[in-house]
């Protein structure tokens, strides 16, 4: 079923409601009008009649019988106003204003009906009003007072004004149509240019466009403004996926290609001494166990992209701390390792993620430092803080780098020779184990000075 465009919509609320508005008020008008002018009428016929029926009383008072009275109505306003006496026979006694047209029904039968105003149309269908008072005299009805006034100027009147108040009402709604119809456009215009911008994006990805609004900061402003940074957001996550499925393609084809090099000089060199085989052997470990950290990390990196559930829990970064520092140990002896661990420094969160935050941030300083540096590992509670330090003696971070060591795939020059083998990915995830933590990390380095990382979450230490 075709919907109804909400720009038809909002025009056809808007005609209805108008309409009705100029319907009740123009119909109010019209009643008002049309009552005022036939109360008018009415009022003239009665004002007239009680004259005449006062003049004959005070004839009949006199003496005068009803068929000789004699009066004279010089004084008298008509104003359209047509007037008889007649007795009770039908027979006129005096007359005034013209002729008098009179219904098909007797004088005494329109007595009888309790509203002494009739009206009543003649045979070319023109309507009368008549207004019928009884001249009573010792309890004997001798005779009737009759005024009558033609309504026909005041229903061609009436007839214009009707037709009038039509024209101006389908004009009205006419009018009311087209401006309801512009005034939705103008306002569905910047809803239109978002639409259109949306298709032209849906199309050819080309998520740097955005909705122009010249316009007030009102709702559909903020509506525009929302959307574009809507589209702002969707172009950074654009170039940062198509930044990461570039830089990973790249860091697999690497080890990749070497180990497929290797795998084919042995293939084909039967005669090679034991020793470069072993080289070659060697090489591939290496090459494998690289890739096999990428493709882990990757994965890491990949869980929290999509919103991976964490199983929270009060962690001790004492204990942890202790833990980690105690495996680094067995397997480097490069660079010396201090550690000054407060005990009870407790955090919420997952003791699996914290370990692997204080891997990432302690391997970091230890590749990055020269040997025979030191490293320092710190964790204390700072208020209601706790607060985890990592300082190394290496040669830092220079400042044009420093912005840039949380993006992905991001190494450093000195970065990448000092470790070729190294990913680019460790402190985006450490970054990432922070933030899920509700946390804050902080780097401040200078180049051949060494790097300090600083990490703060929330203590539970109160609720233990």
């Amino acid at each position: 079923m075709r919907t109804i465009p909400i720009r038809l919509k909002l025009t056809l609320w808007y005609c209805l409601i108008f309409g009705l508005l100029m319907i009740l008020i123009i119909s109010s008008i019209y009643l008002i009008q049309r009552r005022s002018h036939y109360n008018e009428i009415d009022h003239s016929l009665v004002s007239i009649s009680e004259y005449i029926l006062k003049e004959t009383y005070t004839e009949l008072g006199k003496g005068v019988s009803l068929s000789m009275l004699q009066l004279e109505f010089k004084n008298l306003s008509l104003n359209g106003v047509v007037f008889a006496i007649e007795d009770i026979t039908g027979q006129s006694i005096a007359t005034g204003g013209g002729k008098l047209q009179k219904p098909n029904i007797t004088l005494p039968e329109m007595h009888g009906m309790k509203e002494p105003l009739h009206t009543f149309a003649d045979q070319d269908q023109i309507r009368y009003r008549m207004y019928v008072q009884t001249i009573v005299n010792d309890n004997e009805v001798l005779g009737y007072v009759l005024s009558e006034i033609s309504l026909q100027n005041i229903d061609r009147s009436m007839r214009f004004l009707f037709w009038l108040i039509i024209y101006f009402t389908v004009f009205g709604l006419c009018l009311a149509a087209l401006s309801g119809w512009y005034l939705a456009r103008k306002t569905f215009q910047p809803i239109a240019m978002i639409t259109d911008t949306a298709k032209a994006i849906a199309h050819t990805q080309g998520f740097e466009q955005r909705v122009m609004h010249d316009g007030a900061r009102d709702d559909l402003g903020l509506l525009v403004e929302t959307f574009n940074e809507m589209l702002q957001s969707l172009e950074n996550a654009y170039l940062s996926q198509k930044r990461f499925v570039e830089n990973a393609s790249h860091e697999l084809r690497t080890p990749l290609t070497t180990i497929r090099g290797n795998i084919d000089i042995l293939q084909f060199a039967d005669r090679m001494p034991e020793s470069e085989k072993q080289e070659i052997l060697g090489d591939m470990k290496r090459e494998a166990v690289r890739m096999s950290r990428l493709v882990a990390e990757l994965l890491t990196l990949a869980r929290a992209d999509a919103g991976q559930e964490i199983a929270y829990d009060i962690v001790d970064i004492h204990e942890v701390g202790l833990e980690v520092i105690r495996e680094i140990r067995n397997w480097s002896s490069l660079v010396e390792i201090e550690c000054q661990l407060d005990p009870l420094t407790m955090v919420w969160g997952s003791r699996d993620l914290m370990k692997q935050l204080l891997i990432i941030l302690i391997e970091n300083a230890i590749r990055y430092s020269q040997p025979g540096g030191t490293v320092w590992i710190r964790a204390k509670n700072q208020d209601s803080l706790v607060r985890i330090e990592v300082i190394d003696t290496g040669f830092g971070v220079n400042e044009k780098e420093l912005p840039h060591i949380f993006e992905r795939f991001f190494r450093g020059e000195l970065a990448r020779i000092q470790f070729p083998a190294g990913t680019g990915l460790g402190l985006p995830i450490a970054r990432w184990i922070v933030e899920q933590h509700q946390g804050q990390i902080k780097v401040h380095s200078e180049q051949g000075k060494g790097t300090q990382i600083m990490v703060q979450f929330a203590s539970v230490r109160g609720a233990i």
